[in-house]
């Protein structure tokens, strides 16, 4: 159980991938996960150490498999949608060192 409710729902599309060959490693993929979205204009370093601007970020439970090249898209309440690459990617761990929130901000 998330430590923050888990009302939205945001889908993290993944691409495939070829290796030197142009053989296919893995397919393209679709994942429909809970989240909490807020949306907040923060600015925030990404992961070249620029400084940028965010205008939502989602907090996922456990530690969760997202990645830079991932695209998130959310659909908020009046029907605008988010489609966008992740700026930043950060674990929130407990004092035992057990990840319970990801937090990424796109």
């Amino acid at each position: 159980m998330a430590l923050v409710p888990m009302k939205q729902k945001a889908t993290r599309k993944r691409p495939g991938a070829k290796d030197d060959w142009g053989n296919v490693v893995s397919e393209p993929s679709e994942l429909v996960m809970k989240c909490r979205a807020e949306e907040t204009e923060t600015v925030v370093q990404n992961a070249v150490g620029e400084e940028v601007v965010s205008d939502v970020y989602f907090l996922f439970e456990k530690l969760a498999d997202i990645r830079y090249d991932d695209e998130i898209s959310y659909t908020n309440e009046l029907g605008v949608t988010v489609e966008r690459t992740p700026i930043k990617i950060k674990p929130i761990r407990m004092p035992n060192g057990k990840a319970t929130l990801t937090q990424v901000y796109v």
